[in-house]
């Protein structure tokens, strides 16, 4: 490449803007980033939103001297504030998340932008992941990327597709028509994020192993406040009321009542919780009471409808004529 084709290609700006926000993730933000750096696909921007960090972060960053790497600061506003912060100031054409305790495997990068080069009726790609403990140690459980196409039920209902977040990549465009990030959200946010772009463009997945994400004792589900949990879902459930109306209500009742009921299951397993748990799964009942009550209505109407009752007064006439003649048949 010549001195002005470098320079050209600057101006354009990198294939792929990385996303990064971080709090007092210093003893794993430098690994996170390294792991970005060393991809052999170079046509990136790394862009560190640190929300407020009152660790080692900044010194940590200082010693990671990189001309593809900004690094921002603010006040504490949450992540969703700080990925729209990233968002602002994204200029490639691609846009990739990482979390600051979770890793890029070698390649990332490169095979996701092949993939949606050659596809261009692709709007975002996600891939399998590994989980990894604390210390980087590999864990049982992996998250498998199996569905592909225009899957706006999978993804917002959560059935049968997990996508996770640093395993995904999608054109830029898409994040300005579906808007940023709910900063009201504080759980379920990314989940949102894709619910919206599925409804722009169909999402694809790469079977490929891609990310590494480190799982925390603070994050297991006996760690959490179940009323943050609830209130969450309960918010989330009725951005899907008010945002999709183009979606059928048997199709957002059934799904709603699935989430209230997978989440009921789950609270049933931590004991102190059981009864926020009951609570869900009565909520589950209630749209799924609806679905029943529904389809009750339907086939009544079926068979009360003008045709089938038009057909069953022939059918009687037809029986009670038949009737009337045998009745007036001489016996034999």
């Amino acid at each position: 490449m010549t001195d002005t084709q470098a320079g050209a290609a600057a101006a354009v700006g990198p294939v792929v803007s990385v996303i990064l926000p971080t709090y007092n993730r210093g003893n794993f933000i430098g690994e996170a980033v390294e792991s970005v750096l060393s991809q052999g696909f170079t046509s990136f921007e790394l862009i560190v939103v640190d929300d407020g960090s009152s660790d080692n972060t900044a010194e940590v960053m200082q010693g990671l001297a990189d001309p593809r790497v900004i690094y921002l600061r603010q006040a504490n506003k949450g992540r969703s504030n700080a990925r729209n912060h990233a968002l602002s100031r994204a200029r490639g054409r691609y846009i990739a998340f990482l979390d600051s305790d979770d890793l890029y495997m070698p390649g990332k990068l490169a095979m996701q932008v092949e993939y949606l080069d050659a596809h261009p009726a692709t709007g975002m790609v996600y891939t399998s992941a590994h989980c990894i403990d604390y210390s980087g140690n590999p864990l049982p459980e992996n998250y498998r990327a199996s569905v592909s196409g225009w899957i706006y039920t999978s993804i917002a209902f959560f059935r049968p597709v997990t996508i996770t977040l640093p395993t995904v990549m999608a054109r830029r465009e898409l994040f300005e028509k579906a808007g940023g990030f709910d900063e009201n959200m504080h759980r379920f946010e990314d989940t949102d994020m894709w619910r919206r772009i599925s409804k722009l463009a169909r999402i694809d997945a790469m079977p490929a192993f891609t990310c590494r994400l480190r799982t925390h004792t603070e994050n297991s589900l006996a760690a959490q406040d179940p009323a943050q949990i609830v209130g969450a879902l309960d918010y989330y459930v009725r951005k899907i009321l008010a945002e999709d109306t183009a979606v059928g209500t048997l199709v957002k009742k059934r799904g709603i009542g699935s989430l209230y009921y997978y989440y009921g299951r789950a609270f049933l397993t931590v004991p102190a919780w059981k009864a926020a748990g009951r609570q869900l799964l009565r909520t589950a009942y209630r749209y799924w009471f609806f679905l029943w009550f529904r389809q009750l209505a339907v086939t009544a109407y079926h068979w009360v409808s003008p045709d089938n009752v038009s057909w069953l007064r022939r059918s009687r006439a037809a029986a009670l004529e038949s009737r009337k003649k045998n009745d007036d048949r001489p016996p034999e």
